[in-house]
């Protein structure tokens, strides 16, 4: 049978969509595809990311949607996403009907998980998967191919005549490392990783001057349920892979892709000590067997009580930065938010990464139903004297499906039209709190964000400029109306001077200068980096070409231009951070 697999459109609903590097592409339609591959399906991709030329995101996906139904003409077709790809859903559905009503859709991710009905009996896709969805598909193509019915499927949802019907939900998942590694070569995983890990966020890539990233999934699911977490209200137990199965996938990855970063996608990678020694063990017996020399960073909860013996442990393996579900460190709020720490634990891990030299971050999301003026306050406080040198970044409280955050919004009137809802998600701001609404706008749009981002983070000139050409004629400079520079900073921390590469708007920088966040990486703290400009003369740094021959390593010093001119520097950029998403 011959499936097509599409993928959502990063920033959809934005003018124009920022580019997708694999960092952030779904791994579960990688997952999908090994799975339908390993049933004997052939698989086929269609990713509409990752082009120009368009005058916007929903033409580009138009566009590349039907040409992916016109050459692999499909016998069925998946589509899937968070409830923040609801736009692109519907309109991805509308685009096959119109091309051809008889196809199969078959629709999956969270957006159905969570809120099933509505999201079943609005877009009208086929069938729908609701949980994990490898078992489940495989079942629907097998069925759907032989003319059988689908009615014993668990954790589907079809349509009898015209009546939505929602089979029994899965009990039992398969065990994760009988899964095949997740396959992403129908979308384009090597142009991914060669053409635009500039567009990862760059907590992500700042170690490497030359970042080559991939990404793994070790466990899946969350033991903890955190009112705003989506996972609150879905009977999915955590599981854990083996090390040993994580470790064969890394190894398969890096014989293929040479990769020199890695990120471990788990919402909860190491939930505890043990299981964090096992694999940093294992990484350092993968170093001297097989030759690996990447870096990696994972996230965790508090409740890991990682100390600094494990934490050097990791250093010495490889480990660049790790992050912790912060939220709040009022301990009222974090009470609210059923988040089971303390801000005492939040200070201790900050403490030990700076001790261990690792990166450490995270996010403050504010909004909770107890958020008072004071519970701001103390949150405000404690990031002043704990994060500035933390890659910790503010931010708001979104009531998605599957929340209960978002069944209290419901209940209490606050979300009033789901289908407005949907269609603004991440636009429409949500008052939870008991403050008057234009007190917590106050808070919201003015206190929070002049303090996040740049405001409080050490801020350090540039002492180089090096034009790179490697990048010349590729999508990610978006027909050259971008450059790539090779910024050479030295650390205001640990003095160490290192090269960080940054795509820049060459006319936009000359006459406002510009401003980024990087990290160090040799101490991997925030640094805040100016672009500095002259009144009258823009770049007080002149741009040097990269030499033909400089195959220069990672973060090697490349010597300095001179420096000459009053120096101006470009104003302060601020902006909102969202709860799972952070640099």
């Amino acid at each position: 049978m011959k499936i097509l697999l599409i993928v959502p459109t990063l920033s959809y609903t934005t003018a124009y969509p920022t580019f997708l590097s694999n960092t952030d592409f779904p791994a579960g339609f990688a997952y999908l595809t090994a799975a339908l591959k390993e049933a004997g399906h052939e698989v086929a991709g269609v990713n509409p990311n990752n082009r120009i030329g368009y005058t916007s995101a929903e033409q580009m996906a138009r566009t590349l949607i039907i040409e992916g139904l016109k050459t692999h003409q499909p016998d069925f077709i998946g589509l899937g996403g968070l409830c923040t790809d609801f736009a692109f859903l519907r309109d991805a559905i509308s685009i096959i009907r119109e091309f051809d009503k008889s196809i199969p859709i078959v629709l999956g991710g969270g957006i159905v998980t969570y809120d099933a009905k509505f999201i079943f009996e609005t877009l009208i896709p086929d069938y729908c998967i609701i949980g994990e969805g490898e078992e489940a598909i495989v079942a629907l193509a097998n069925r759907i191919s032989s003319g059988l019915p689908v009615s014993d499927i668990p954790g589907i949802g079809y349509w009898d005549n015209a009546n939505p019907v929602f089979t029994e939900e899965r009990k039992e998942y398969i065990d994760i490392d009988k899964l095949p590694f997740p396959d992403y070569s129908p979308f384009g995983l090597e142009e991914m990783m060669d053409d635009f890990a500039l567009a990862a966020r760059y907590l992500y890539r700042y170690p490497k001057s030359k970042p080559r990233l991939m990404t793994l999934v070790a466990a899946r699911s969350c033991p903890f349920s955190c009112t705003f977490c989506t996972h609150a209200k879905v009977n999915r137990r955590y599981r854990a892979r083996s090390v040993a199965n994580v470790i064969e996938e890394i190894r398969v990855n890096f014989d293929r892709s040479h990769f020199n970063i890695l990120i471990m996608l788990d919402e909860l990678f190491a939930v505890n000590k043990a299981r964090l020694r096992e694999f940093c063990a294992a990484i350092n017996d993968g170093r001297k067997r097989y030759g690996w020399d990447f870096v990696w960073t994972f996230q965790t909860h508090a409740s890991a009580a990682l100390d600094l013996p494990a934490l050097k442990m990791a250093k010495e393996a490889g480990c660049f930065f790790f992050s912790y579900g912060m939220e709040s460190a009022s301990p009222r709020v974090l009470a609210s938010m059923n988040k089971k720490t303390r801000p005492e634990q939040l200070a201790t891990a900050i403490e030990l990464a700076k001790q261990a030299e690792i990166g450490f971050g995270g996010n403050f999301i504010f909004g909770d139903p107890a958020e008072t003026p004071e519970t701001i306050s103390e949150t405000l406080t404690f990031y002043r004297q704990h994060c500035t040198e933390s890659h910790v970044y503010l931010g708001q409280i979104r009531p998605y499906p599957g929340s209960r955050l978002f069944s209290e919004c419901i209940a209490n009137g606050i979300i009033t039209d789901k289908l407005k809802y949907y269609e603004t998600i991440d636009k429409a701001d949500f008052n939870m709190t008991t403050m008057p609404d234009k007190d917590w706008n106050h808070w919201l749009r003015r206190i929070i964000p002049a303090l996040g981002t740049f405001a409080l983070v050490r801020c350090v000139n540039i002492s180089a400029i090096f034009r790179d050409e490697s990048v010349a004629g590729k999508t990610i400079t978006e027909e050259g109306r971008k450059s790539l520079w090779r910024l050479q900073i030295r650390c205001p921390f640990c003095g160490k001077e290192y090269t960080y590469p940054e795509l820049v708007d060459e006319a936009s920088v000359r006459t406002q200068g510009h401003r980024i966040l990087t990290g160090c990486p040799h101490c991997h703290k925030r640094v805040n980096v100016n672009i500095p400009v002259t009144r009258d003369h823009g770049l007080a740094i002149p741009v040097q070409p990269l030499a033909d021959d400089a195959e220069h390593g990672d973060n090697t010093v490349i010597p300095p231009a001179r420096n000459n001119g009053a120096l101006v520097q470009s104003p302060p950029i601020t902006r909102l951070g969202t709860s799972d998403h952070f640099g």
